[in-house]
């Protein structure tokens, strides 16, 4: 299965205030990572990062058409509504998508769960929006984890105003 990881963040490399809001996020941003989730069959989030969005009252999970929505949470009394399958891992999370015969999946984890994908080898593209602003003291795309993993440019435009998309694939 193909994982595509998709982060909209500061040019430092934040994905959420110290307080997980994403008020610098812009419509922009959000467009984009609707119309990539819906180019695939799956979106596979984290707990924290479904609970944030799902807050919004302008946009939030509910709004995206794709084949399957995947939960991640460590927590098993977790429930998500009900357009979501609950997964415990990523590799639990997998293994489902792949038995309703998902060739891809676009993952918004949350820096834990990037993190837990990215460690395992798991995401095989990576595609940042990348926001004209600092945040200092925030959430970054990954938790902080030992690992390193290299990686080739493949594409990378200007999306709207001061707004850049890169897109990378993991060599492995």
């Amino acid at each position: 299965m193909k994982i595509i990881l998709f982060a909209s963040m500061s040019v430092n490399g934040m994905i959420a205030d110290k307080n997980g809001q994403e008020d610098f996020l812009s419509d922009t941003s959000w467009k984009y990572f609707v119309k990539t989730v819906e180019e695939h069959d799956c979106l596979i989030v984290g707990r924290k990062a479904y609970e944030a969005v799902q807050k919004y009252s302008d946009y939030n999970f509910n709004d995206i058409k794709t084949k399957l929505k995947i939960v991640i949470s460590s927590n098993n009394n977790f429930q998500p509504d009900s357009s979501f399958v609950f997964a415990k891992s990523p590799e639990d999370a997998i293994e489902k998508a792949t038995a309703m015969n998902i060739d891809n999946a676009v993952l918004a984890g949350g820096s834990m769960t990037n993190s837990a994908f990215i460690i395992n080898n798991l995401i095989d593209e990576v595609v940042l929006i990348v926001e004209p602003v600092f945040i200092g003291g925030g959430i970054p795309v990954f938790a902080t984890k030992e690992f390193e993993k290299r990686l080739s440019l493949t594409n990378s435009q200007k999306v709207d105003n001061d707004i850049l998309m890169i897109k990378y694939k993991i060599l492995k």
